[in-house]
């Protein structure tokens, strides 16, 4: 007996039953993947930040070591740069934009003024007090779409930290010339290290930059987030003396101190 075409229909179709199944699975599909999308999103963030923080770490390491003089461009990433030690001055050097909100600050206007305070040696010459030089910086190799005026202010940002170190390899104890009991051998020895230990003080040089980011705005103020990173490097070069805020770097260049 051959089946009527009301029910052939009828076997073919789906219930209400089954439909509402099948929804209930997608739904929850759906709710898991929604719930791993923001982990995805803060991941993809994450590598997206310390990539720009490795690329531009490497990039301000070679200017400092370098004694670059034409990097004009950073002025327009360059936001503050903040310089305080001991004495009760702080000196603050802004770009134009930041200087609105900071009227007492100096004006970043090219790149060999940026370059000279970030070399700014940590220690003056007779250790009396501590230079801490810090800068804000946004993204150089960041997006295109943050680059724009309009998208200035949500634009990656960090801080930068620079530290110039005069090297040193030697022990006090082994330079200490002075110490007592010490056979004339002993002395001679502890002075030849002592003047070789001078030299090197001014002609080698450790830096160190450590960037931090992202750099969040609050207030008149702001907030660094994420993990410090640091670069280092070894500089064989003077700093000859300072004249205003020019402290580059002469690399291959050294200096002979006259009285020892």
């Amino acid at each position: 007996m051959t089946p009527s075409p009301r029910a052939k229909g009828r076997n073919a179709a789906f219930t209400m039953v089954e439909i509402a199944l099948c929804l209930g699975v997608i739904a929850f599909a759906l709710v898991a993947i929604i719930g791993v999308l923001p982990t995805g999103v803060r991941v993809q963030r994450d590598n997206r930040e310390d990539t720009i923080i490795n690329q531009e770490g490497l990039l301000l390491l070679e200017a400092i070591r370098s004694g670059s003089q034409g990097l004009d461009y950073l002025t327009n990433y360059f936001d503050t740069i903040t310089i305080s030690n001991s004495s009760p001055a702080v000196a603050v050097f802004a770009s134009p934009e930041a200087q609105k909100n900071i009227p007492s600050a100096g004006l970043l206007t090219n790149g060999y003024q940026i370059v000279s305070l970030l070399t700014l040696p940590k220690y003056n010459q007779d250790r009396t007090f501590t230079n801490h030089v810090f800068a804000r910086v946004r993204a150089i190799t960041g997006s295109a779409v943050e680059k724009s005026q309009s998208a200035r202010d949500i634009a990656f940002a960090y801080q930068v930290v620079s530290e110039v170190v005069p090297l040193s390899v030697h022990p006090p104890d082994t330079t200490n010339y002075l110490a007592s009991p010490l056979s004339p051998q002993e002395i001679l020895t502890r002075s030849n290290l002592w003047r070789v230990a001078r030299h090197e003080g001014i002609n080698f040089f450790e830096l160190r930059l450590t960037l931090q980011g992202p750099v969040i705005p609050k207030g008149t103020n702001y907030d660094v987030l994420g993990t410090p990173k640091t670069f280092r490097t070894l500089i064989a070069g003077s700093i000859p003396k300072r004249l205003g805020n020019a402290t580059l770097i002469w690399p291959s260049t050294f200096l002979q101190l006259t009285n020892n």
